[in-house]
């Protein structure tokens, strides 16, 4: 079963990314950062959710966020491809653990994954998503990758007066 975050709680700068938890524990040898908690992470429309968050820093900057959860969740509400448009293409995920580097904008789904974009979805056990270039990658290690596509604006075949 998916669920998913509602939008109310997406009220970050996209030049910023706030994180909040029960707990967090910041280590200065490692560079990291270790929330623990219900744990939400949101960068404009982006927002992350799971049961421990770990930021990686590098030179003082957030180089990746490892998030763990059962699932862990990832959803992002991207603007209209046209702008004559209000329609927003949501983009959800969840894995049992989800990197996201956000200088790159890329998204790692790793163990049980699913991606899915309206009502396009992709289940496998490890995804990878340039949000920026809009490339997937699913690997299945010891399973098949499996991807189910809708279908808008077509009749169906058999449909009731067609030859």
């Amino acid at each position: 079963m998916l669920i998913w975050l509602p939008w109310t709680i997406c009220n970050a700068s996209p030049d910023s990314i706030q994180i909040e938890g029960d707990s967090a524990i910041f280590d200065q040898g490692r560079r990291n950062v270790t929330y623990t908690g219900s744990v939400i992470a949101t960068r404009g429309d982006l927002v992350i959710a799971g049961d421990k968050l770990t930021v990686a820093l590098v030179r003082d900057d957030v180089d990746t966020i490892r998030t763990i959860g059962n699932p862990a969740k990832f959803s992002l509400r991207k603007t209209p491809a046209d702008e004559n448009s209000t329609q927003y293409a949501e983009l959800k995920a969840t894995a049992l653990t989800i990197i996201f580097a956000p200088a790159a904008n890329q998204l790692q789904l790793l163990g049980d994954a699913t991606l899915q974009q309206g009502g396009n979805v992709i289940h496998s056990n490890e995804i990878t998503y340039d949000l920026d270039a809009q490339q997937i990658r699913a690997e299945g290690r010891n399973e098949r990758v499996r991807m189910e596509f809708e279908i808008s604006g077509q009749e169906s075949a058999n449909a009731p007066g067609q030859p």
